[in-house]
């Protein structure tokens, strides 16, 4: 009861259906709340924005720090099940709108910690990854993982998405992203200046 007042909650509306309805409406009506619960939280995705700070190394942006100048480097975690799907707009919404205030034309995703993604938000995904060529951006996904990559397989993403754009999930789990970063210095003519390191 003190643990969380959702839990508290659940248990004292399946305790008094119990008494009204009987134990089997109680158990449907205890399973059913847990779910309505469950749903919007495991709906939520943790998008921030990452940086490369002069001294090389990859962490995640402060807000007094200044916007990016040279490629946008996001990192994206969540569940991709249907319910995240208007998060996930927003996310991608997100990423149009600083890319067309600041002109820039590369956008590194860290996917890494994505799990379980069907077929919405796949849907989502192949949408932003197939506009944004046509509005110049180069879209690399970094650190994709081995359900993703099969989610991609079986779409046929290979077909459109050129393979040089995936970075998957390596054994060395942070080489993905840096991988794919030292790309984009390289597309756009820049050099970090140092060796990069992770600090997330």
């Amino acid at each position: 009861m003190r643990a969380s007042r959702q839990d508290a909650g659940v248990l004292v509306i399946t305790v008094l259906a119990a008494l009204a309805f009987g134990l089997d409406m109680a158990i449907l009506v205890g399973v059913g709340l847990s779910i309505l619960l469950f749903v919007p939280r495991a709906a939520r995705l943790k998008f921030a924005e990452l940086t490369v700070d002069p001294d090389g190394v990859v962490r995640e942006r402060l807000p007094e720090e200044p916007p990016a100048s040279a490629f946008l480097l996001y990192d994206l975690e969540g569940e991709l099940f249907f319910g995240a799907a208007p998060e996930l707009d927003r996310c991608f919404a997100e990423i149009d709108r600083r890319v067309e205030a600041a002109k820039l034309s590369h956008v590194v995703l860290r996917v890494k910690r994505v799990r379980n993604p069907d077929v919405v938000c796949l849907e989502r995904l192949e949408h932003f990854l197939r506009v944004a060529p046509t509005s110049g951006v180069t879209v690399l996904l970094a650190g994709v993982r081995p359900d993703l990559l099969e989610a991609f397989e079986r779409l046929r993403f290979s077909a459109w998405l050129p393979a040089d754009r995936i970075f998957p999930q390596a054994a060395d789990e942070d080489s993905a992203t840096l991988a794919a970063i030292r790309v984009v210095y390289d597309q756009i003519g820049d050099d970090p200046a140092s060796r990069l390191y992770y600090q997330i």
